[in-house]
Parts: structure tokens; sequence; C-alpha cells
């Protein structure tokens, strides 16, 4: 089990290896150390390696999620190794890898996400021109809504305004970078290859994830220090999260004359969304946020740090407040998008493959909410307002296909069965009802079993060590049917199989297991349909969050 463990510590030998052995993540050696410091959790041994006693520290699988969120929060990254295969089938340890690397700015689950921020992965590429000046391909993004975003920085100044502007989560630079200045306030700064920044690389791997020919289409082309940054970037978001990113479509350009220049110190002195002293009350962001949904208040949190100087944007935003005000319809809004969940983080763990159940029923539950909001749109006259309405779409076939799909409330996990709804599919629901009548047919069982053999006091039971049984008083042993085969012998009771039983037992056994492993295919294949509709979905997410914050301002200038 080590020679395994020390080979998959190899390949992650710079962070912590959350080890899954049953119940709980196993971390070793200096991993446990340092996790029984940082955690505050017991350090135990366990064997011996050259010798000495191996450190051993570990935390519960179902307190896990709260233990990477500690850890994420410290600026560690931690490497999620899994059982992927067979007990019953394996011959030593059971085989395990990597699933999925969590770091300060790749993380996706909820328990680990501010709600109201956005947990940015940032990484800077440097070159200077003759004259010695540096200048920077910056590119950041946020894995939990798919936003990708590359921007070129003249002056070393710019890249400070910019930091302080995104507060990036973890930052990426070359190993061959000198370290920036404007690094130094940054705890997590990590190093990487320089080949991970090679141009023509970085190229081929951004139109391959978004399958065009070249980034003309995105307007940064000609971006060759953005582009080798972004290529990076791209690079290390594919080996965390262990596959595909489909919700990573395109690429966004920001232009520093497109908005107002703010310096660091500028946007710290203004308390934009953090005072002087630290907290978030009676900054710009607190007077003003008035969301209902957490994506929204994201959203003004961007409009708040960088604001636009277009001015047919500005009238449009204008025009729509003022609209909204003179109709009076801001409550009415307000309660409808108060009903709407973070569509954009859901659909994010969709497209990887990690949406909960629960994740559904409130991509249904919020889903609903589209059609009302829409007709109330349709009757003001704001285009702006109009341009979200029809941004939004018709959310109808998703919805339709959730309720045929997962029941009303469904569990918290896929594992604990109990989430497809009776009708989605004929083969479940047989299995299901295989497994759910055989309490009826024990009782009638029971029933039978007594008057054949006279016994008033014999019992069919089930436990998960001995599976199902009949058991009577040690006393009436000897009065039993012939077909009865003695199984256990207890103290007052003796406990018999019969034939009929055991074939009971295979059945419903074997529904059990087989309706676990249909319903998880079916989740999966439905979380894959779902993926197939994720581009009109996180329009009619944006729709919604953009909706939200100009109900918001418009609540602000009542």
């Amino acid at each position: 089990m080590m020679v395994q463990y020390l080979r998959l510590k190899a390949e992650q030998p710079d962070i912590l290896v959350f080890y899954r052995m049953g119940d709980f993540y196993e971390l070793f050696f200096d991993d446990a150390r340092k996790a029984s410091r940082l955690l505050d959790i017991t350090l135990t041994a366990r064997g011996q390696s050259a010798g000495k006693p191996i450190p051993m520290a570990g935390v519960p699988v179902h307190a896990a999620e709260n233990y990477l969120a500690r850890l994420v929060r410290m600026g560690e990254s931690v490497a999620i190794v899994e059982q992927i295969g067979d007990p019953a089938t394996s011959k030593g340890p059971v085989e395990r890898k990597i699933v999925r690397v969590v770091t300060p700015g790749t993380v996706t689950d909820d328990a680990l996400l501010d709600a109201n921020r956005e947990q940015l992965l940032l990484a800077i590429f440097t070159r200077q021109d003759k004259s010695g000046l540096n200048h920077y391909g910056l590119a950041y993004m946020d894995v939990a809504s798919g936003r990708f975003v590359v921007q070129d920085i003249k002056s070393e100044q710019a890249l400070a305004a910019e930091l302080a502007r995104l507060q990036p989560a973890e930052i990426l630079i070359p190993e061959d970078a000198d370290d920036s200045p404007a690094l130094a306030s940054h705890a997590c700064v990590r190093h990487q290859a320089p080949w991970h920044y090679e141009h023509d690389s970085a190229y081929r791997l951004l139109t391959s994830q978004f399958a065009t020919r070249d980034l003309r289409g995105f307007g940064c082309e000609e971006m060759t220090l953005a582009i080798c940054a972004a290529g990076a970037l791209l690079q290390y978001v594919k080996d965390t999260q262990q596959g595909s990113l489909p919700h990573i479509t395109g690429l966004q350009v920001e232009q520093s004359n497109d908005t107002v220049i703010l310096d660091a110190a500028t946007r710290r002195n203004l308390e934009l969304d953090t005072t002087l002293a630290g907290n978030s009350d009676w900054t710009l962001a607190g007077v003003l946020d008035h969301t209902a949904t957490a994506m929204g208040g994201r959203m003004l949190r961007r409009w708040i740090h960088r604001p636009v100087r277009d001015q047919q944007t500005l009238e449009l935003r204008y025009q729509c407040l003022q609209t909204l005000l003179d109709q009076q319809c801001i409550i009415r809004l307000h309660d409808s998008l108060n009903a709407t969940g973070d569509l954009e983080r859901i659909l994010t763990r969709i497209a990887l493959g990690s949406a909960r159940p629960r994740d559904l029923s409130t991509l249904r539950e919020s889903l609903r909410k589209v059609p009302e909001l829409a007709t109330e749109l349709a009757q003001l006259d704001s285009p702006l307002l109009r341009q979200l309405q029809q941004q939004m779409g018709d959310p109808q076939p998703v919805i339709t296909l959730l309720d045929q799909a997962i029941i009303e409330q469904p569990p918290v996990l896929i594992r604990d069965g109990g989430v497809m709804a009776t009708g989605y599919n004929d083969e479940l629901d047989q299995l299901r009802a295989l497994s759910e009548n055989a309490d009826q047919y024990l009782a009638d069982l029971e029933k039978r079993e007594q008057q054949r053999s006279g016994v008033s006091k014999l019992k069919v039971r089930y436990n998960r060590v001995h599976g199902y049984y009949i058991e009577l008083p040690r006393s009436r042993s000897d009065d039993v049917p012939e077909d009865y085969q003695r199984r256990q012998t207890l103290k007052n009771v003796e406990r018999f199989s019969t034939p009929e039983l055991k074939t009971h037992e295979q059945k419903v056994l074997g529904a059990r297991e087989r309706s676990l492993g249909l319903e998880k295919q079916l989740y999966e294949a439905l979380l894959q349909q779902l993926a197939e509709q994720l581009s009109e979905l996180r329009q009619c997410a944006n729709a919604l969050a953009e909706l939200d914050v100009l109900v918001s301002l418009a609540t602000a200038a009542e």
C-alpha cells in the first residue's frame, strides 16, 4: 500500500495528498506533520520506514470539505486520491488515482467558495522591450463560472493596479521570471516550468480548447504575451481538474482605455468593497448591494471595480434604471430573483460532471422563474431589458427534462440513490419495485413459515452480516421442517435459512446493487444532456445576473 502511496505522491510532491482509505483520507510522512499542524488533527503512526514509525494523520471523508476549505483559505493545495478499482476483484491494494487537485484558484465546490466573491486564478508572462522596460501579458480565469480574460499591461504600476482590482486567489509565473514587487503582498504565487509559456504550444492549446483555427474572433490574435499567459493558465486548470473543460468556451479581451483607471492606492482609499479597517460595512459595494442572487452580487462588484467609460453602455443602463423606478416593478422583480440559485456555478459543475442532485433541483426551480420574469420585462419600455429578456431564452425543455428525471426534493448525493423520478426509466422502476416489495414478501413468508413449522415465535429477519434468516427459540429448533438449514446458534435462539429465502436474498440484494448502479448511469447521462445545452443556459444565467444588478441599483436609487 505504501508503494502505491509513494508512487502517487511522486506525481504531486509539493502539495498535500489526501489518500482515500475506507471512510478516511489519510496523510503520511511530512504531509501528516503539516496537516496536523495546520488543521489541529491528531498525529499518529502506521508501520515503519527505515526503522522509524511512519507519521500518519487523517480526516473523515464525510467532513473532508470542511478541512479542504480551511486549507484552501490558508493558500494550500491538495491532491485527492480515490479508489477506482473494485475491492472484490483486486489482488493486493485497490487501484487508486489522483482524481483532482484542489488549489485556491481552481476550486468549484460550493463548500469551498465564497458566494459573493470570485475565486480567480491569474497567470503573468513578462518580456523586456529594447529599452529595458517590462511588458506583461496577463490572463485570469474564474474556474467556477468559466470567465476567461486576457489583457496586455505596459508597466509595473499598471500591473499592481490590476492585481489590486482582481485580488486573485492564486498567481502563476514562470520559474525563470524575476519576482515583481507587485507580487510581494500575494501569498499564493506558484512557479511553473518556462516551457508552459511557450507561444506556439499555448496558441495550439487555446485554439484546440475553443475548436477554432485562430484567435482572431476573440480579438487577441496579436496579443503575444497574453496568449503565453493564457496557455499556461489553461494547462494548469486542465491538470488540476483532471479532465476536459467544456464550460471554457472563449476569451474576453480587456482594454485599459475602456474603463476608468484606478491605481492600487486609489482603490484602497475609495473603500470600494473593503474599508481600510478590513471589513465590508459602509463601503460602496455595501451601500449599493441589494442583489437577490450570489451571481448578481459578484457581477455588481465587477462593475464597481471596473467602471466603464462607454457612453452608449452607460446611457442604456441609466434609461433602464429610470424605467424600473417609473414602473414601480422593483419589488416584484426582486422577489422573483430571490428564488433563483447560483446558476453560474451550478452550470460549471454540470459541465465538469460534479453537480450534485440538489444542484439540479435548484436549477429547475430557478428556471421556473424565467417565464415570470420575461413576462414582466416584456411590459417595460427599455432596450436593455428587452435584450435581457431575449437572452433568457425558453427554458421549458430543460424544466420538462428535470421534472421527468429528478424527484422534487432529491437527497444530497447520488450514491445514496432515490434521486431519479419514478417513470423516468422502466428498468429502474422494476428494480426498485423488487427491492421495495421485499418487506411485504418477508411478512408473508413469516406467516407461512409459522404455520408450516407450528412455531408462533418464528421471525424472518435481516442484518448486513448474515443477510436474511429465520430465527426461532432454541427450545423449538428440533421442530423445524427438513429443508431448514442451520446458519447460526446463539444463546437463546437458532437461525436458519431455506432455499426459498436464499433465492429471495439473491434477487433483493442484487436488485439494490443494480438499482444504485443504473441510477448512477442515468444521472451521469442526464448531466451530459444538460451539458449539451450549456451555452443557452449560461446566457440565461448571465441575463438573470445582470437583471439582478440593475434591480439592485434601482433599489439603491429609490
